[in-house]
Formats: C-alpha cells, sequence, structure tokens
C-alpha cells in the first residue's frame, strides 16, 4: 500500500541512489547517445501508449541524431514490460513510456505487480495528459451532471467501463464515493464493446478515454456531459470540467486523465536523464507535437525531472485512495 510517508522516503532513496551513480558514471558515459536506443512500451502495437511512443521516438531520433526504436512487451495489463524495463541496465539505452496504469493504478491494484514504480524506476519527465469525457447517449433524459447525480442514486443507474480495474472504472468509482451515488459498475471487455452498449441504451453513463468517445459526441450519437481534468478540452471547449459542472455536488477538484510519463531504470546517470529531460521539453514546446497531442484530446507536460516524480507520488496516493475507499478487490 502506497502512503504518503512511504512514497516520500522512497522518493528520498532512490534521489540519493541515483545521484551517487550518476557522478560516478557520467564521465564515462561519453556523448550520449553512441548507439540505438530502445524505448519500450508495455502495451501491444496499435494502441494509444504504441502509437505515443512510436512519435516520441521518431522525434528523439531527430534531434540526437540516432535510432530510437520502439519494443512492445505487452502483457498482465503491462505488468511484464513494465517489469522487465525496470530491470533492464541503467545505461540510458533503455527507455520505458509509462502510463497512469502503470504508475498509478496497477501498483495499487495488485497483489504483486512485479515491480516498484518508485524505486525501480527514474522519471525523465511527463510527457502528456488526456482528460475522460462522461457521455451518455444522445436520447437519455441525462442531460447535465446535476441530472446524473440525482439518477444515480437510484437502484436502477449503471456505468460502463473497458474492464475491471481501468481507470474507466475507477473513475466511475471515484464519481460514486464523492457524489454520493451508487451507480451499478457493468465491465466489458474493452472502450469499444462499452462504447457499443452506451450506443445501444443498455448503460445510463461511461467514463471514457477522449478517442474513443469523442467520435461519437462530434457525430451526435453521444452527448457530453463534461470532461474529467483539471481543464477543460480543447477538442469542447464549451463542456465543463467536472469539477465546474459539480463544485456544489460534492465533485470540485475532481481530476482523472490518461497520462503518459518518459522514464528509464533507476541508476540512469544525471548527465543523460538530464539531457533526455531537456530534449524532451524541447519536442514537447515544438508545434508540430502539440498539434499531434491536441488532435488526440490532450495537453503537453513539459517540466522537470523532479516535477515527474512528484506527480507520480501524487498518482499513486490518489489511486490507494480510491481503491481501499471503494472496497476494489485486488488482483
Amino acid at each position: 500500500m502506497w502512503n504518503h510517508r512511504s512514497i516520500k522516503s522512497l522518493i528520498g532513496v532512490a534521489a540519493i541512489a541515483a545521484g551517487l551513480t550518476g557522478a560516478a558514471s557520467a564521465s564515462a558515459q561519453g556523448a550520449y547517445p553512441q548507439r540505438p536506443v530502445t524505448i519500450v512500451v508495455a502495451f501491444a502495437p496499435g494502441g494509444a501508449t504504441d502509437v505515443l511512443a512510436r512519435k516520441l521516438a521518431q522525434k528523439l531520433g531527430d534531434h540526437y541524431k540516432q535510432s530510437f526504436v520502439v519494443e512492445n512487451k505487452p502483457g498482465a495489463g503491462g505488468n511484464i514490460g513494465t517489469a522487465y524495463a525496470g530491470r533492464a541496465a541503467p545505461d540510458g539505452y533503455t527507455l520505458y513510456l509509462g502510463t497512469v496504469a502503470s504508475h498509478g493504478v496497477a501498483p495499487n491494484l495488485y497483489k504483486n505487480v512485479g515491480y516498484d514504480p518508485i524505486k525501480d524506476f527514474a522519471p525523465i519527465g511527463l510527457i502528456a495528459a488526456s482528460p475522460q469525457i462522461v457521455v451518455v447517449n444522445k436520447e437519455s433524459p441525462i442531460k447535465s451532471i446535476d441530472d446524473l447525480v440525482k439518477h444515480g442514486k437510484s437502484d436502477s443507474s449503471t456505468y460502463a467501463s473497458s474492464g475491471a480495474g481501468t481507470t474507466i472504472h475507477l473513475a466511475g468509482e471515484m464519481f460514486n464515493l464523492k457524489a454520493g451515488t451508487k451507480m451499478e459498475h457493468v465491465p466489458f471487455s474493452g472502450s469499444g464493446p462499452a462504447v457499443n452498449a452506451l450506443l445501444g441504451g443498455h448503460v445510463d453513463v461511461m467514463f471514457d478515454d477522449m478517442p474513443s468517445s469523442a467520435p461519437h459526441v462530434k457525430a451526435g450519437n453521444l452527448r457530453a456531459l463534461a470532461v474529467t481534468g483539471k481543464t477543460r478540452s480543447d477538442l469542447f471547449p464549451d463542456v465543463p470540467t467536472l469539477s465546474e459542472a459539480g463544485k456544489d455536488l460534492g465533485l470540485e477538484g475532481f481530476d482523472v486523465s490518461a497520462w503518459f510519463f518518459l522514464g528509464a531504470p533507476a541508476g540512469i546517470p544525471d548527465a543523460v536523464a538530464d539531457s533526455l529531460n531537456q530534449t524532451l521539453n524541447v519536442i514537447l514546446a515544438e508545434d508540430d507535437m502539440k498539434r499531434y497531442v491536441g488532435e488526440r484530446g490532450a495537453q503537453t507536460l513539459p517540466g522537470s525531472r523532479e516535477d515527474a516524480s512528484r506527480f507520480i507520488a501524487s498518482e499513486l496516493s490518489k489511486w490507494n485512495d480510491i481503491i481501499t475507499a471503494g472496497n476494489i478487490p485486488k488482483l
């Protein structure tokens, strides 16, 4: 269980260890990179994490004039690839594209996740975050978050998800806890089937990732009630955040996003990690990268290595609180 004290302690230990290792080996590192670099993705090709990793690999390759190659290591909900990346040599030649699943939810949800999200990894920097979108069928009588809260207190209310333990499931659980609703969770085998159930009127609402529901909102087949991030989405600027729409309903401060970060095995030399962080921030400031991310309903998140470490620690704590309060069974 990840409480505030243990996370803070582990971050301090990891930072000291990384600094000592970096100081000892940076001088021997030479110009970086001297050979191709691998970015591990813990999911199959074609998904959102893989697509982002390939875009980032291309941009890093352009900047460093060296090959950055994506290696897919899917399995066990991403745990296999994440553990593999955490055990790699900390020389800067194996990087990792981490997510809210790997470094927010999974360590709190699985009895044996196979890695330590703090001790095994050195965050290079945050990349982007995309809020979820709260959607209902276009024919639904639920036209606002106020309506959803009122309906959600009935015994018949349901919300769909892409599977038990996903952030889509847990966002609905967070809503229940904060708003005092009792919507029943109906899991499906992915976002596609869940959205189809919503389109067919078989469930009431879904807290969906932006890419799978946004086209249906634009086509007029789903109604967007809110987005779940801290700020409104550029894709739907007229749709309020859940915090805005539910500020008098116990939902102020509601924040759930699918986020991504670039990391490396713990012990990567500081000189290499700093170089990667600086280059990542340059890439995130480029117009074509901001446009690429924005078209997918996300926002870039430039910042320091320390910013990324603090953010990951806060997400670990947040999801631990939700999973514990919601009595979500460990997997």
